[in-house]
């Protein structure tokens, strides 16, 4: 692989494209968890739709449009599980999230879930006039509109298949920010494989940050549109087959995607780049198509694009660059593709650190005479009085699972996580903290399981810790709203799926996150002497992203800066005797962007890359308004070069074949 690889514009580095631990290969493409059976407890708090007062039979022959359409209906913005056994739901229209009299609560915190992907199928009947051709779009799933107050979506653990005629169908008009998305989920398009798109993007300027993963689509005019420069949406484990038009077609957005397969047999590109606003990076793909008539390139691309360690097989041209720098690849191995030259202050390698990287880990669903809850022992939520000892008891229980049903808990002392507890699951449950002050709710400490994962809570406020990492176990934090955390151990922390409004500090961790969104005025997060990967970062108002000191390494992997009010006084990074490579972009679309780009120090010197100083606007691509960095190299090492000259940028970037 090394000998065949070609490196455009920047380093050199081969990766296996498929790395999952503990996924297996679901169906005709696409990610699954091994061993998925995703059952709750009766008395958790979940909606089961074949359950009275629904009744949904979920037998491929009766409507079930009515049942789920009225489960959804009777729980909006109660971050409640709507839950579908297995078994094919047959619909004739169109299922909608909740609305609500006030606009800041509508179609929001609603959760689909199925028992498993492959067992739980939502179907269109044959040839429903609701999604013929003149529908354009009509969707099987509608998660809501602007504005961007849409927490907390997001449709689990199931397939969408569109069935037969139904030619105006799309699998999932997807509506989330901040926190929520698409996991463990088949799009199909039935019969000969028509339809819209699989998943749509494109219909507003509200949608994201969200995380799509574990997903596949099969079929469709288009496997995922995008549009809009407002927000972003991170991928990983993505497969797309069988599209007519393109897999994924972006006007705009931010897309962070990591392993990424298409496999089209008419050669449809795989990405289409359509605008120069879009920003895509794109890490570990792998795209597979056939001769056509019309020879045409895999990746077309008008806009921003890194990307790292792409295959590709079936099309005279990998990557057609419509940009400043004019460059195409070939393939079929790329290494590394820069649309726009680097940027750099210091001496730096022409590629990315290429940090190490981990799949967040899994744990086993544990069958439900392995969970504890604390309304065994006296815990009620919604009550307003302190439940902590009762979380307490029913972890030293012996429980493997402990989950908090639905509702609002009290924690006014904390709660060790020990023992032999590997899961904490809120069933989208939230947790009030009083009187504890800088002490954190929920503290892992060390215990007998080596991986600890805590998902599905949300924070009623940031005024204390919601979690603790106190431990040398690895902590995984997975689908949580409002988490402000804090660090005293040295286990590995893996955030994905996780909003905030707090400052994060990482003291000598070793942090991977996916889909991370922090959404305050200051500080963001700080990576003092540790090692922090990152695909996709979101981040509001005035404040130092990332803030890279005491000799930490810092990668991150496409980041969207939203510049929305307020003085820009510090940095929108900072590198300090550190290392890092960035790939962000900012979208400042009230005018008023960082003004400092990057204060770096390297032995002692330092530097700042100034917007609107000479040169720096000749080397810094602008984007929306806002400064756009396809590769910003802060660090040094093998094959470091000097910077770039800042008189302006030049056209012709490095171009090595080994």
């Amino acid at each position: 692989m090394m000998g065949a690889g070609r490196l455009v514009a920047g380093g050199f580095r081969m990766r296996s494209v498929f790395r999952g631990l503990g996924w297996v290969w679901v169906g005709a493409l696409g990610w699954g968890v091994l061993g998925e059976d995703i059952r709750f407890p009766k008395d958790a708090g979940v909606i089961d739709v074949s359950k009275p007062p629904y009744s949904a039979k979920g037998d491929g022959k009766a409507d079930d449009t009515e049942a789920i359409q009225q489960a959804l209906l009777e729980h909006p913005n109660q971050n409640r599980i709507i839950y579908l056994p297995n078994g094919t739901y047959l619909i004739s229209n169109p299922l909608h999230w909740p609305p609500s009299p006030d606009p800041e609560k509508s179609q929001r915190a609603t959760i689909l879930q199925g028992q498993s992907r492959e067992g739980t199928v939502i179907r269109i009947a044959d040839h429903s006039t609701a999604f013929g051709a003149g529908t354009r779009g009509a969707s099987v799933l509608w998660m809501g509109g602007a504005p961007a107050w849409r927490d907390r979506n997001a449709v689990r653990n199931l397939t969408i298949d569109t069935g037969e005629g139904n030619l105006g169908a799309t699998g999932i008009t997807l509506m989330a920010n901040r926190q929520g998305g698409l996991r463990d989920v088949t799009i199909r398009a039935g019969g000969r494989r028509q339809g819209i798109a699989g998943i749509d993007l494109s219909h507003n300027d509200s949608i994201g940050p969200c995380l799509i993963k574990n997903v596949s689509v099969e079929g469709f005019d288009y496997g995922l549109k995008a549009a809009y420069p407002q927000y972003s949406a991170t991928l990983e484990h993505v497969a797309f087959s069988g599209q007519r038009v393109a897999s994924i077609r972006n006007t705009g957005q931010t897309l962070n995607i990591r392993d990424f397969t298409a496999i089209n047999t008419n050669s449809v590109p795989a990405i289409v780049s359509a605008d120069n606003i879009g920003f895509v990076t794109l890490l570990d793909a792998k795209i597979e198509g056939s001769p056509a008539r019309r020879p045409m390139a895999a990746i077309q691309n008008r806009g921003l694009l890194f990307i790292r360690n792409l295959t590709g097989t079936g099309y005279p041209i990998l990557i057609e660059n419509r940009t400043v720098t004019n460059l195409n690849a070939e393939g079929p191995d790329i290494d590394l593709f820069l649309s726009h030259p680097r940027v750099a202050q210091f001496n730096a390698p022409r590629e990315p650190m290429n940090l190490p990287v981990e799949e967040t880990p899994e744990v086993p669903w544990d069958p439900l005479e392995k969970w504890a809850s604390p309304l065994a022992y006296g815990g009620l939520p919604n009550d307003d009085i302190d439940d902590s000892a009762a979380i307490q008891k029913a972890i030293d229980s012996g429980a493997t699972t402990v989950y908090l049903p639905n509702g609002s808990w009290m924690i006014m002392s904390p709660v060790e996580i020990r023992g032999a507890v590997r899961r904490i699951i809120g069933c989208e449950a939230a947790i009030r903290v009083r009187g504890l002050g800088s002490k954190a709710a929920f503290r892992l400490v060390d215990g007998s399981e080596p991986v600890v994962v805590i998902e599905r809570l949300a924070a009623e406020s940031n005024v204390s810790p919601l979690l603790e990492q106190a431990s040398s176990r690895r902590m995984v934090i997975s689908s949580c709203s409002n988490v402000a955390f804090q660090g005293t151990g040295r286990g590995d922390l893996f955030i994905e799926d996780v909003s905030s409004a707090s400052e994060w500090v990482l003291n000598g961790l070793k942090v991977w996150a996916r889909q991370w969104d922090i959404e305050r005025d200051g500080a963001k997060i700080v990576n003092n002497g540790g090692t922090l990967w990152v695909l996709g970062l979101t981040a509001t108002q005035p404040g130092t992203l990332i803030k890279t000191q005491g000799g930490g390494k810092t990668e991150l992997m496409g980041a969207l800066a939203v510049s929305s009010g307020g003085t820009k006084s510090d940095p929108m990074f900072s590198i300090q005797e550190s290392s890092a490579s960035l790939i962000c972009s900012e979208l400042a679309f009230r005018g008023n962007p960082f003004r400092v780009i990057i204060n770096e120090t390297r032995g002692g010197i330092p530097r700042a890359l100034v917007r609107g100083e000479a040169g720096v606007d000749g080397l810094v691509t602008i984007r929306a308004g806002g400064a756009a960095l396809p590769l910003y190299a802060g660090f040094d090492g093998p094959g470091a070069v000097p910077p770039p000259p800042l008189q302006g940028r030049t056209n012709q970037p490095v171009q090595i074949t080994r």
